[in-house]
């Protein structure tokens, strides 16, 4: 990390003159204003004499009210959750290096500070030599459903993230590895991605209230030597190449399967299935379904307090509106704003064969939201959630949230 910030630093420097110089010896490329191309994620590109360089990330910010059914205490606070610059090094045409930094909570190591951390998300070189081989090490996000690959907050349109997740896929989900990956988009119709990566795995300590979030292992040790494999197959119908522009879609199917035990003797299968379906009703209407399912299981007798399985599921449906002028897009606003009304449904279990093993398991969750999205790198929401968990009444309660999220 020491010598990795004035590396950043130097190339930053870099990419500032060579910007210079460009302005002097060339007209510019494009007509794109300013909003565009933070609208297309182009701000913070330069090149430098190392390679492209991409300074981005985004920044989370929100207000909550819970209201708890249980008798417990009501609150209300501002919360600072998240803020995460993100790295791209594209070195050579075959060879870069990607980084995202996540300060949560304020950040780390203060005493007023409160469930806060500072934390790798991930840190990949990756070697594309092909678009249908290509090859990854380092701290790897791991690609198992939908949630976890896509988790930046400024990608949706609910602030609150799903229980699939956060209690069943422990987004963001990353660990030291090894992967390979790729697409294929030479048939008629359809393309095809893959993505398998071998990392460290869980260990054998799923709970019934933080589910597999308390099976993370250390970035610096395995529990029992044992690796774990993970794969997730893309499909992508390329519907434009039947006649029509209505609808877009795709879909994802993961599995992983791995030992989590110390002693190598509990085996644990993991399925999932992923999609969004975009349909466009009119010019400035459309509709966007976006889902996960995931599902692990545990080759160990369970009990109350140790579960052999656990599952979740969520599904969005976001009506998009778009009442502006047209000649707002590119100068106030971006190219595809939108007003969105939202809808989600979700659930968990968190022990299969005992229900209310715990405030969290067996819960059920509803929410309603309204969001504003000028540009997309920023979205202003509104959400109320009401969640209730069979026989815990501890697990009951409503959320009323207000966040912004920026991207840069």
């Amino acid at each position: 990390m020491r010598l990795l910030i004035p590396l950043l630093f130097l190339c930053f420097a870099a990419s500032v003159q060579a910007q210079a110089d460009l302005a002097l010896n060339q007209e510019p490329e494009t007509d794109e204003t300013p909003i565009e191309k933070w609208d297309d994620g182009q701000l913070g590109e330069f090149d430098t004499p190392l390679g492209e360089f991409h300074i981005g990330g985004y920044a989370t910010f929100m207000h909550k009210t819970l209201d708890r059914y249980n008798g417990g205490q009501s609150v209300n606070f501002f919360d600072a959750i998240r803020i995460v610059p993100q790295f791209e090094w594209q070195i050579m045409d075959w060879l870069g290096f990607g980084m995202e930094v996540e300060f949560e909570g304020g950040g780390a190591d203060a005493g007023f500070l409160t469930e806060n951390e500072i934390l790798i998300e991930y840190a990949e070189v990756r070697i594309t030599p092909l678009d249908e081989l290509n090859f990854k090490t380092g701290i790897l996000l791991i690609a198992f459903g939908r949630y976890n690959v896509e988790h930046d907050d400024i990608n949706w349109d609910l602030a609150d993230r799903p229980y699939a997740a956060r209690r069943v896929v422990p987004s963001a989900f990353d660990q030291p590895g090894v992967g390979v990956y790729g697409s294929f988009n030479q048939l008629p119709f359809v393309s095809f991605s893959y993505d398998i990566s071998i990392t460290q795995g869980f260990d054998d300590q799923f709970s019934n209230n933080g589910g597999s979030r308390d099976a993370r292992q250390s970035f610096r040790e395995d529990n029992n030597g044992n690796k774990a494999i993970w794969a997730r197959l893309g499909i992508t119908p390329r519907i434009d190449e039947m006649g029509t522009d209505v609808v877009t879609a795709d879909f994802g199917f993961s599995y992983t399967y791995q030992e989590i035990g110390p002693d190598n003797t509990q085996s644990l299968r993991g399925a999932g299935v992923d999609g969004a379906v975009k349909i466009k009703i009119m010019e400035r209407f459309g509709i966007d379904i976006t889902g996960e399912w995931s599902r692990f299981w545990i080759n160990r007798d369970s009990s109350i307090t140790t579960p052999n399985g656990l599952w979740g599921y969520f599904v969005d449906v976001l009506f998009k509106f778009d009442p502006f002028p047209a000649s707002w897009r590119g100068k106030s606003f971006g190219n595809n704003p939108y007003i969105g009304l939202i809808f989600r449904l979700e659930q968990n279990d968190l022990n299969d064969d005992h229900v209310g093993a715990a405030a969290r398991d067996d819960r059920i969750g509803m929410t309603v939201g309204i969001s504003f999205r000028p540009i997309s790198k920023l979205v202003l929401r509104a959400e109320f959630k009401h969640q209730q968990s069979k026989r815990r009444d501890d697990g009951d309660e409503t959320r009323l949230v207000f966040s912004l999220s920026i991207g840069f």
